[in-house]
């Protein structure tokens, strides 16, 4: 099966330009909001949404998903125009929250004005795209053009964030790469989408992160580390998701997502509803 990593690189940058200003403040939500608002990223049913998205967002909808994060977005969903499937989400008691995106400083008006057609609150950057990551000055160039998606975005109500996977954790010229993007870019401009699953398999500590970084991470990915190394349900991994929680104020979050790539457990629906149930019940 394609990884992630792979299948983001196989996606176009496309092109677009700007400038702007933010609130500085950050809300953070509380435990009651993140259980109503847990939800999930599609990439996590990549298979069921090319068979049928339609049913797939209805199985969702009855699992008790309130939000999703969709993967793809090139000003339209799916293929499908903006208007039309935030409609059809909608009605189905779902709202879409974020996506990732192939975007780019070239895009990023043009990707923002449509996300903010259909309701988004974020834009995220899911993996460097093709973009070179060779040395610590490529990471400071992405930075750079980071900063410069995040004004064009908020020009728009948008709010622009970045993905982690692990190849950020790797040593490179004496310093993470991760460091790199957090220490260059503007917390005003770009905020960081946390994968709990790839910063503990690159043997990090997400805690020492909150209190380097506090409020930067203001969404984050549910993603349980099985003893086989896979992912799998909620829950079932090996990661204190409870524990991570607790420092939900200082890290800044504010939504989360269920995020599955490997499924030993069974289907990936009957994955992502288990999760759920487990997030419902144990986590908020």
């Amino acid at each position: 099966m394609q990884s992630r990593r792979d299948f983001l690189k196989t996606i176009p940058l496309l092109s677009g330009t700007f400038v702007v200003t933010m609130a500085s403040q950050k809300q953070s939500f509380g435990a009651a909001t993140l259980k109503k608002d847990a939800g999930i990223q599609l990439w996590t049913l990549r298979d069921d949404v090319q068979k049928d998205l339609n049913g797939t967002l209805n199985s969702l909808s009855k699992f008790g998903y309130k939000s999703i994060e969709t993967f793809g977005f090139d000003g339209k969903f799916y293929g499908q125009e903006v208007k039309d499937f935030s409609r059809f989400c909608s009605d189905l008691g779902i709202s879409i929250h974020s996506s990732h995106t192939g975007i780019t400083a070239e895009n990023a008006s043009l990707y923002a004005e449509k996300a903010a057609e259909g309701g988004l609150s974020f834009l995220i950057l899911p993996s460097m795209m093709g973009r070179a990551e060779g040395s610590l000055d490529d990471f400071r160039r992405t930075a750079d053009e980071m900063n410069k998606i995040g004004e064009q975005c908020l020009k728009h109500g948008i709010r622009f964030g970045y993905h982690n996977h692990d190849f950020e954790f790797r040593l490179l010229e004496g310093k993470l790469p991760y460091d790199i993007l957090l220490e260059s870019t503007d917390p005003q401009l770009v905020s960081f989408q946390l994968d709990i699953y790839w910063i503990i398999k690159a043997k990090q500590d997400p805690y020492r992160y909150f209190e380097r970084h506090p409020g930067r991470f203001s969404t984050w990915h549910l993603k349980d580390l099985g003893s086989n190394g896979k992912s799998c349900i909620v829950g079932n991994g090996r990661i204190d998701f409870r524990s991570l929680i607790e420092k939900a104020g200082q890290a800044g979050l504010e939504r989360v997502f269920v995020e599955q790539e490997q499924y030993d457990e069974g289907t990936p629906l009957y994955c992502a509803e288990k999760s759920l149930k487990y997030i419902q019940r144990h986590l908020f």
